[in-house]
C-alpha cells in the first residue's frame, strides 16, 4: 500500500472540505448582511440621481430670529381677533421671532398625516415639492418622531427649509384642521410609498403657531 499516496489524498480531502465549509460560511454571512441591510432602492417621488439631502443638527446652530417690532405688533393684533386651535410646536425652534416664540409661514404647503410620522426619509418627496415650489412646509401628525422633529427644526434655523411641525393626537381634530386648510390626510403607508398627490397638500394665507396654539390667517 502506498501510504504516501493515501496521506496526500487525505490531506487534499480535508482541504477541500475545509474550503467548502469556509465558502458556505462566508456566503451565509453575506446573505444575512444583505437581509439586515437597508434596501438599496430609490426614494419614491425623487429622481435616482438627485443629490442626497444634507442635514444639520440643532446643537450646531445658535439662531435667534426676530420680526420687526411694527410687524410683530400688527401680527399680535390680528391673532387676538382670530380663532386659534389648541395645538402648537412645543419647544421646537421653529419660531420666526425668538422672543415671542411665534412661527410665521406665508402660503405654506401643509401635510397632514393620519397617523405617526416616524422617519425623515418618508418626508423627502414632500420636502422636494416644497423646495421646488419655494414654499414653507408644515407637517402635522398624530406623533412625530424626535429625529424628524429635530431635522426640520435644525434646517429651519439654518435657513435651508422654513418649516413647522405640530403633533395633534386627536384624529377628529386633525380631520378638522384638514378641512380648514383644504388638505386630504395621508396614511403612513402611502407616505412611506411616496404617494403624496399635490391635491392632498393643504395651504392657507399665513400659518402662525406658538408652542401651544396655532392660527390660520387669510393672508
Amino acid at each position: 500500500m502506498d501510504w504516501l499516496g493515501i496521506g496526500i489524498i487525505v490531506v487534499v480531502g480535508i482541504a477541500v472540505v475545509a474550503y467548502g465549509w469556509l465558502s458556505d460560511r462566508t456566503a451565509n454571512r453575506r446573505r444575512a448582511e444583505a437581509l439586515n441591510a437597508p434596501p438599496d432602492r430609490p426614494i419614491p417621488g425623487l429622481k435616482p440621481d438627485a443629490d442626497a439631502p444634507r442635514y444639520v443638527l440643532p446643537d450646531d446652530l445658535d439662531a435667534t430670529p426676530s420680526l420687526p417690532a411694527a410687524e410683530l405688533a400688527t401680527l399680535r393684533d390680528r391673532l387676538s381677533a382670530a380663532t386659534s386651535l389648541p395645538h402648537g410646536h412645543g419647544k421646537g425652534a421653529f419660531a420666526s421671532d425668538h422672543a415671542s416664540g411665534l412661527a410665521v409661514l406665508a402660503e405654506p404647503l401643509i401635510l397632514i398625516v393620519d397617523g405617526d410620522l416616524s422617519s425623515t426619509r418618508e418626508l423627502l418627496p414632500v420636502i422636494a415639492k416644497a423646495a421646488t415650489a419655494r414654499r414653507p412646509l408644515v407637517v402635522v401628525a398624530e406623533r412625530i418622531d424626535a429625529d424628524v422633529f429635530h431635522t426640520l427644526e435644525a434646517n429651519t434655523l439654518a435657513g435651508k427649509l422654513a418649516a413647522d411641525a405640530v403633533p395633534i393626537t386627536d384624529p377628529a381634530r386633525r380631520a378638522h384642521l384638514a378641512e380648514l386648510v383644504d388638505a386630504s390626510a395621508i396614511s403612513p403607508a402611502n407616505l412611506k410609498a411616496g404617494w403624496v398627490p399635490d391635491t392632498s397638500l393643504g395651504t392657507c394665507g399665513t400659518w402662525v403657531s406658538s408652542p401651544t396654539q396655532l392660527w390660520l390667517l387669510d393672508d
